[in-house]
């Protein structure tokens, strides 16, 4: 990674690259690389500059064509089965919401709305824990095709809840 550059950071969103600071903790020395939310200029995270990519999801920001595609996609794409168990249905929401797939977060955004609007049918509400989920999912894909298409994330989020 380089300095200015802008990245995709794992369920946190499109940060800018802002510099490599050297920081101690306990006794350890190391160099971070200090990513700042494009969206949330306040927060700073800090990723080793030997991350390991296998625990740590950074990538570059999408293509504007990939954009339009994934737009197409969430209005025609299938919601998941809906998982009963509140532990198991947690479990499989982490991993989507980890795995940087675009596909399988609309799916998953698709799935929560769905279970959402029949709850509220059923005079119900959803649980903390989905509608935490659902929020999480808006974000990861709202910040990233707002930041591609030079959007407000709200703009973006409105559209996929309404798909």
């Amino acid at each position: 990674m380089q300095i200015g550059t802008f990245v995709h950071y794992s369920t946190k969103g499109i940060c800018q690259v802002r510099e490599i600071e050297t920081m101690k903790f306990s006794s350890e020395t190391k160099d971070y690389y200090v990513l700042v939310p494009v969206f949330d200029r306040n927060s700073k995270y800090y990723v080793p500059t030997d991350y390991d990519p296998q625990r740590i999801k950074i990538r570059s920001a999408i293509a504007p064509a990939a954009v339009e595609e994934l737009m197409g996609y969430a209005k025609t794409c299938q919601p998941y089965e809906w998982v009963s168990n509140v532990h198991e249905r947690k479990a499989k929401t982490e991993e989507i919401l980890h795995s940087s797939d675009h596909k399988r977060i609309l799916r998953l955004i698709k799935t929560l709305r769905c279970h959402e609007e029949h709850q509220k049918q059923i005079g119900k509400k959803m649980y903390l824990s989905d509608a935490k989920a659902l929020r999480s999912a808006l974000h990861i894909i709202s910040d990233e095709f707002a930041f591609v298409r030079g959007e407000d994330p709200k703009t973006v989020a409105a559209y996929l809840e309404a798909v």
